[in-house]
């Protein structure tokens, strides 16, 4: 299959994808798509480099390389200029950089009237890592492994209006993208709106009904009180572990609206969704896997996962699975009760005096505390223990009595956490930073 057949089911009149700059049907997008391949008469189109900004037309030119481009590196528009991605660029060595100057050729249509390449070839994605602990790393997936879970039911597809506030090419938003291709759904795009009051507006403005966004977006949005009686069909949560606070605060403010989140990775694609309101998931999927793929917890306490069908690999064809084929997720989980629940990256722990600590664990339970908005934990290097836990604190009101919550914090941490776990430093902001995949930055 080719991404371009989930085009067949659907009316050309059919509204599929909104932005601040355009709007266009099916039938303006099968129309734009022969326009970008016309314009490939002749070029080296082996190993592209797809690196425009404007997410519609980047998302047409995706349509438009499959089934002609061997393998395809998605630039997501936050890595463009980046130091990383000449890193990542030189790696990946493309022979054709999808790029304003032949962006042009495609619109102006000066391949008019010539043939249409062949769409013969089963088209390989690259994909970056967020690089939210460390360098991104290239991963590369199929047509195939991309669609895995999308459901291409057009009656009912119709009836969702998708925001999209990640960036198209990041696995989870490029999730988004598809499933609401693959349903016939209007999909609009929000993430060139810079601010999430703007984003806000914008959804509001197009009716949007259903949204996916991380935990911390989520967080956001409900501190800014800027959807506030709003109603959604769908929310799905994302990209981080979703807490109990956050799970319950959505169901407060959204009472009617299915609320899911969703646990997938670029390295480990899909794995599966939990709609049950509680956070983390069932143990018994340990047993019994879920969605089709085979769950396992590795002797370093991090998540496996053996996919059904396709295993993403690494850029160059290096499996990621070990030979059992099982996929290190790389995100702690732990055992309590009958509930897996998810501590946070593996990579990001902190050492202190030989102690892991989880900045996510102990985030989570800083929420736990009335009058928490939002809460970043990191290091700070000591002399004596090599590393101590600090915690960046931004109030849920600005007026809040930042000595009397401090000493709720610490309470409440030193009932909860180890010793070592507990913030040896903490201090009040403003406002606590996400990066543009929608997670807490924490670089």
């Amino acid at each position: 299959m080719i991404l371009e057949e989930l085009l067949t089911k659907i009316s050309d009149s059919q509204l599929l994808w909104v932005s601040p700059k355009s709007q266009t049907t099916a039938g303006e997008l099968k129309r734009d798509i022969a326009a970008c391949r016309q314009s490939l008469q002749g070029a080296e189109a082996t190993r592209v480099a797809l690196e425009l900004s404007d997410s519609v037309r980047a998302l047409t030119w995706m349509i438009a390389l499959d089934g002609i481009a061997e393998v395809v590196f998605l630039v997501p528009d936050s890595l463009q200029g980046a130091e990383a991605y000449n890193h990542l660029k030189q790696r990946f060595q493309p022979s054709l950089t999808v790029n304003e100057s032949l962006e042009d050729k495609a619109r102006e249509g000066s391949a008019e009237g010539s043939s249409t390449p062949k769409t013969n070839v089963a088209t390989r994605w690259v994909l970056a890592t967020s690089g939210t602990t460390g360098t991104p790393k290239l991963i590369e997936h199929s047509t195939d492994s991309l669609t895995k879970t999308c459901k291409a039911d057009i009656d009912r597809g119709k009836e969702f209006v998708w925001g999209v506030v990640y960036d198209p090419f990041r696995f989870a938003g490029l999730q988004v993208v598809l499933q609401a291709l693959a349903s016939g759904s209007t999909l609009v795009l929000c993430n060139h709106i810079g601010d999430i009051s703007g984003q806000a507006a914008f959804l509001r403005e197009k009716s949007a009904n259903a949204l996916s966004a991380t935990p911390t977006y989520w967080r956001k949005l409900l501190m800014s009180g800027a959807l506030k009686g709003y109603s959604f069909r769908q929310i799905t949560l994302g990209g981080e572990p979703a807490d109990q606070s956050v799970l319950n605060a959505l169901k407060t403010a959204f009472p009617e609206t299915r609320i899911a989140h969703i646990y997938a990775s670029t390295e480990a694609g899909v794995g599966f969704s939990v709609t049950d309101g509680l956070e983390g998931f069932p143990e018994k999927y340990l047993e019994s896997g879920v969605a089709g793929n085979e769950l396992s917890i590795g002797t370093s306490g991090t998540l496996l996962i053996r996919p059904e069908k396709h295993t993403p690999s690494s850029s160059g064809g290096a499996s990621l699975a070990n030979e059992d084929g099982f996929i290190d997720t790389g995100d702690l989980v732990e055992i309590r009760g009958e509930r897996v629940l998810f501590l946070g990256r593996d990579s990001g722990a902190i050492n202190v005096g030989g102690n892991k600590v989880i900045p996510e664990e102990v985030e989570s339970v800083i929420r736990e505390v009335e009058g928490v908005g939002e809460v970043l934990v990191k290091p700070k290097g000591s002399g004596v223990m090599g590393q101590l836990v600090t915690a960046d604190i931004q109030p849920l009101s600005p007026a809040a009595d930042k000595a009397v919550l401090k000493k709720a914090i610490l309470a409440h941490c030193r009932q909860r956490l180890e010793k070592y776990k507990v913030p040896a430093l903490i201090r009040f902001v403003v406002e606590i930073e996400h990066n543009p995949t929608g997670k807490i930055s924490r670089k």
